[in-house]
């Protein structure tokens, strides 16, 4: 294959994010994460605030729709108005997920991406997880805050990314059907979760 993508869903405190950084870098191909939601918004001419609410507030606020809002991959027209929908900012980073997907290389984090790419066969899938103790470790690093309010942030976090997931995609965020590869970085570490996927990767490109 020409190109491949590495998508990398996430627990907070796993080192996801991380694990995708290093990836990338030790490739030499894009990293993609929030740089998602500004070509977004350049593309659709729609502030970038606009999808900041919805990637953090939204679905944690109104957690499913039924049908309405699962992603189909079809663009509301600038004149409806409905343009601004969750829905549609939701679609517009499909809309750069897909591009990306079709020209280069690159791993891109989170954003459901595995389930946009999901019938895409140069794309490896992967979720992050972690035990609990290693997450409130790694959070503690980054969140000043007390032990019970770390706990209730992760908490918080696996509900809102739960939420998001279901709402447009129908799908269990958790649900291991979902990926080609789930690791858990607290017992194997952020170099051996990279050579697992480098792993699975170079297999993928055998095919």
């Amino acid at each position: 294959m020409d190109n491949f993508v590495i998508t990398i869903a996430r627990q907070y405190g796993s080192g996801g994010r991380t694990v995708g950084e290093m990836l990338a870098k030790k490739l030499g191909i894009g990293y993609y994460d929030k740089d998602i939601i500004r070509i977004a918004s350049e593309d659709s001419g729609i502030h970038e605030t606009l999808f900041g609410r919805v990637d953090e507030y939204t679905s944690a606020r109104r957690p499913l729709f039924g049908k309405k809002g699962i992603y189909s991959g079809e663009l509301i027209p600038p004149q409806s108005k409905d343009f601004t929908s969750d829905e549609n900012l939701f679609n517009y980073q499909a809309k750069v997920i897909r591009e990306l997907a079709e020209k280069e290389s690159c791993v891109i984090i989170g954003r459901c991406a595995n389930f946009v790419l999901k019938d895409y066969p140069n794309v490896l899938r992967v979720f992050v997880h972690a035990n609990w103790d290693f997450r409130m470790e790694k959070a503690a690093e980054k969140l000043s805050m007390s032990t019970r309010e770390i706990e209730k942030f992760l908490q918080r976090d696996d509900r809102r990314k739960d939420e998001y997931y279901r709402r447009f995609t129908g799908q269990e965020w958790k649900d291991a059907t979902q990926y080609d590869l789930c690791l858990d970085s607290s017992k194997l570490g952020y170099d051996k979760c990279i050579e697992e996927i480098e792993n699975q990767l170079n297999m993928l490109k055998n095919k």
